[in-house]
This record gives structure tokens, sequence and C-alpha cells, in this order.
């Protein structure tokens, strides 16, 4: 076996590695460290969560078929601690379904075992660290690619996306009803505050599976990127709508998709709206840009005093209807 060169990466990385092979784990660490990184080490998921807490890496490297907590609980927890550190899934399998639970997770990439072309592994954790907008079009690109040729992989991958009734980030608990298949909801934590991702998409177009399945993929970039100051995309729900469109067209999806951003503020107790298709009531219509795939759209934003639990009721124009709770801790 030839090692690569020393010194792969830019700077002094500290990098956890929650993995539960001791093999494999060696010789990940050795790999790491001829790179220039240091390297934390977690046998099980628990050590890894309070490593996260008490080291702050730069980067998590993680297992996903450990023991309780699994590795995808694990992932999950991590994301909803710290949204803008970067998580790197690994496993022997090599399934859609493994690739769909770590990007459901929050992961930002994905590693299959056995790993024999281990300057990709170095190339991964760089793009993590260092993202270029120009990797997110081609990965696009790529993703659409394969799933058009492959219809039984896309249908699995999009199975692996179905929405739970119930989920809890944080202080946050949200319930979730969808009357279709083709709607898709995403929550995600910006400190204490929550962004509504509200989507449904045409049943009857041939890219709405892999359009599903890399919706929130599209936030990834944003969110490593994102820092709570005015400047910042993700704290303009219209420029995310505009962002979101521009890389559906970037990436020749042709699909229409009607979408809607909410950023709920707790401490303000405000919501921050754009829209792009979505029907519900009069502030949705106020705001309306018209469905995301257009080449021209020019999303506007709306901020308006609301009360927790917040309710939304609304659908799109392919017939799917979707009511959402959304309720914080303090209240």
């Amino acid at each position: 076996m030839t090692l690569l060169p020393n010194l792969m990466f830019d700077r002094d990385l500290l990098i956890l590695l929650i993995e539960d092979d001791a093999v494999f784990r060696r010789l990940m660490v050795t790999y790491l460290e001829l790179w220039g990184a240091r390297v934390i080490e977690a046998e099980h998921g628990e050590e890894g969560i309070w490593q996260a807490r008490e080291q702050s890496p730069d980067l998590v490297l993680s297992n996903l078929k450990l023991l309780a907590p699994d590795g995808q609980e694990v992932i999950s927890c991590l994301k909803q601690r710290y949204p803008a550190l970067p998580v790197i899934a690994i496993s022997g399998q090599k399934t859609m379904a493994d690739v769909a639970r770590a990007l459901r997770a929050g992961a930002e990439d994905y590693l299959a075992k056995p790993i024999r072309n281990w300057s990709l592994v170095a190339d991964v954790i760089t793009a993590c660290l260092k993202p270029d907008p120009r990797r997110l079009f081609d990965e696009l690109n790529d993703h659409l690619a394969f799933f058009r040729r492959e219809d039984v992989a896309a249908s699995r991958l999009c199975q692996g996306w179905r929405q739970l009734p119930e989920r809890e980030l944080g202080a946050w608990k949200l319930r979730c009803r969808q009357s279709s298949p083709w709607l898709l909801a995403e929550y995600i934590r910006l400190d204490q505050d929550l962004l509504l991702l509200l989507a449904e998409f045409d049943p009857l177009d041939m890219d709405t599976p892999v359009m599903m399945s890399l919706m929130a993929f599209l936030l990834n970039e944003p969110l490593r990127q994102y820092q709570n100051r005015p400047g910042c995309l993700l704290n303009s729900p219209a420029r995310t709508l505009e962002y979101i469109n521009r890389l559906i067209l970037d990436a020749g999806l042709g699909c229409r998709v009607n979408l809607a951003l909410f950023r709920l503020q707790a401490n303000s107790n405000r919501v921050m709206m754009a829209n792009g298709g979505m029907v519900g009531n009069d502030w949705l219509a106020r705001c309306n840009a018209g469905p995301l795939g257009l080449k021209k759209l020019s999303a506007s934003q709306l901020s308006y005093a609301c009360s927790f639990p917040f309710d939304l009721s609304l659908h799109g124009g392919f017939g799917g209807k979707m009511q959402l709770t959304a309720s914080h801790g303090s209240y």
C-alpha cells in the first residue's frame, strides 16, 4: 500500500472520527494524520457527541452503522446542535437507502467502505470545508443523469425521503399532514429560529423523484456558510428562493416546483416568508413569484407578527394539500 503525500490540507484541521471498527479507524487516522490533520477518536456515538461538544472539531467522519445511538441519530444530533459543522457519513453498505439516510440526517457527503481510493477521502473532506459552487452543479448533473437512467433507483431513493408526521428540532416541535406523496416538508434550525421549506412537485414529470431527493441537498451549501448576520443568504427567504431556482436551472432540471419558505423567529414572534407557487391565504398570494423552474424569478418577501403554535394550511397547483403546525418550547 502506497501512502499519499504529506500535508494535503491547507490548514491544521481538527477532525472527529466516530468509528467502532478499530482496524478501519486506525487506518483512517493514519491517513488523516499523514495529511496534516489532528484526529479525535470516538468508538461509539455517545462519546462522539461528547467529544464534539468538548473539542469543537472542524469536521466529523461518522460510521452510519453504529450501535445505539446509531449513526443516523448521531449525525442528526450533531447537525441540530452545530448546523455549520460538516459531517461525512461512512458505511460498508452501498444501497441507495443508506445514502438517503445519511443525507436525510444532514450529512454533507458519503463514503463507502472498503475505501480503495484514499485520495477521494481527502477530496471529499476538502470539498466539504471549502465548497466549490461548480462542484455542486456538477454533482446535481451527475445525480440527474444517473436517476434518469435508473428509474428503480430513483423510486427507492424517493421512498427514503418519506415525511415523518411529527418531528422535534431542539425546542421546536412540528406536526405535518399531507394529502400527496409529492409534497415535501424540510426543517432547518438557524440558531433559535426555524426555516421551513414546503414544496409540491409535479407527479407526471420524470425529474420529480430526483428533484425531491435533492431539494434538501440544495441548501447544504448556504447552511455551511450560515452566519447570523443580515447579509447571509439564509437570513432572507426571498434570496434563498431565488438561489434554489438558479440551481434548478443550472442543473438542467425541467420540472416545475411550487415552493414556499418560512423563517419562524422565536424571540420576536415574527415570520418572514417568500413564496414560489403555493396558495392558501392572502399573504401567500401577495408575495407569489410563481413556480420555480422559470428562467426569470424575482421573489419578494413578507414579514408579519405571528403566535405559536404557528399553523399553516396550503397547497400547490398539482392538487396536493399540506397542514403544518410548529410550536416552540418557550410558549
